[in-house]
């Protein structure tokens, strides 16, 4: 019988301990998920420099973009110039008046950076 009250008592001491416990939601690493230039990157590149007055869509495609891959623009323009407001993708407004966005967030250029550890996938 006292097992049973001991047992009783750990169960109903469970049940109610845990219920104000948080719920921790685990996201998933955008790292470790495949990502895609058409799917991932394009519709960030269409909201911040592929609209008329800036690329006007040159970068619709992964053909248009690719140069500046190869050729490291791409990163030094994003990642090493962004305190520059000239050279830093986007731009400053007080630079180019056209702009929409002046800056990435920091998933976007997280969400970039992976692409890019991925190796630019199409």
């Amino acid at each position: 019988m006292k097992k049973f009250a001991v047992y009783s008592l750990m169960i109903i001491g469970l049940q109610f301990g845990c219920q104000h416990d948080p719920i921790i939601s685990i996201e998933p690493d955008p790292c470790q998920i495949p990502l895609s230039y058409q799917i991932d990157i394009l519709p960030l590149i269409q909201e911040t420099c592929n609209y008329s007055g800036c690329h006007d869509g040159a970068y619709n495609d992964y053909e248009g973009i690719e140069p500046k891959l190869q050729s490291g623009k791409l990163v030094d323009r994003v990642f090493h110039r962004m305190n520059d407001p000239v050279l830093r993708m986007p731009p400053s407004k007080t630079v180019y008046p056209n702009v929409i966005r002046e800056h990435l967030t920091q998933e976007e250029l997280d969400l970039l950076q992976c692409w890019i550890n991925q190796g630019y996938p199409r």
